[in-house]
């Protein structure tokens, strides 16, 4: 039976694919639960590289809406729209290993944040970014949340209200990707930037990314004073 969410484990790295293509790697929940179970089982792996098979890296989530006058409950709505999400994206954040993400064609709804939240993304140049929830009477506000560290505020703005898909140069431009690679390019990249990233010592790599999740925005001294702390611990654990 072919596996939705795939995970494959070659010495230090964990390659986790979404293995939809017919449907675009569309998310469902048993796919979220899928991948959050992916991403605990690489606790061990030293980078972490998220792919989609196909023609596109991801295109949203396979969920429609509450029907208009449906009566439906906020609490419905919470267990089978929202929590699924919250916990995989609580379970991303929880990894402290360098997140890799490569995307091509569309990286749609879900597959915007996962662009945006991983620690690096790269891109191809025909891949496309889109919130387009609008179009649906959906506010995509927790999608919103997942990026608001990832891109300026008028930017996602942008890509929130206008609802149309975002060039990859564009994406780069606002924060939202890492890279743009040409297509015929992109293994090659990708291999070259993971072999540098393994060559460095764990330790510091693991600091680079607690950092990141961590410093607090907006206060220059308390970001000064952690990444002083993180550096004197790491230097001296040698």
């Amino acid at each position: 039976m072919t596996m939705l969410v795939e995970r494959r484990a070659e010495g230090p790295v964990a390659t986790i694919t979404l293995n939809r293509p017919d449907a675009g790697n569309r998310l469902t929940n048993a796919m979220a639960g899928l991948l959050g179970a992916a991403l605990e089982q690489s606790r061990e792996a030293r980078v972490i590289v998220l792919r989609g098979a196909g023609a596109d890296f991801c295109a949203g989530r396979d969920m429609q809406p509450p029907a208009a006058g449906s009566n439906v409950k906020p609490a419905d709505v919470m267990r089978d729209d929202a929590e699924p999400m919250l916990a995989l994206l609580a379970t991303f954040r929880s990894c402290t290993q360098p997140i890799i993400c490569v995307a091509q064609g569309k990286a749609w709804g879900i597959g915007s944040v996962f662009a945006g939240i991983a620690d690096v993304t790269l891109a191809t140049s025909d891949a496309t970014f889109r919130l387009g929830e609008l179009e649906r009477g959906i506010p995509p506000c927790l999608a919103m949340s997942a990026l608001l560290d990832a891109m300026p505020r008028k930017a996602l703005g942008y890509l929130v209200y206008s609802a149309e898909p975002m060039p990859a140069e564009a994406a780069l431009a606002a924060g939202l990707i890492s890279a743009v690679v040409p297509a015929d390019a992109l293994e090659t990249r990708l291999q070259a930037f993971m072999a540098r990233l393994l060559s460095f010592p764990p330790t510091a790599v693991t600091a680079v990314k607690q950092y990141l999740a961590s410093a607090p925005s907006g206060d220059a001294e308390a970001a000064a004073v952690l990444g002083a702390s993180m550096l004197c611990n790491v230097l001296a654990s040698r």
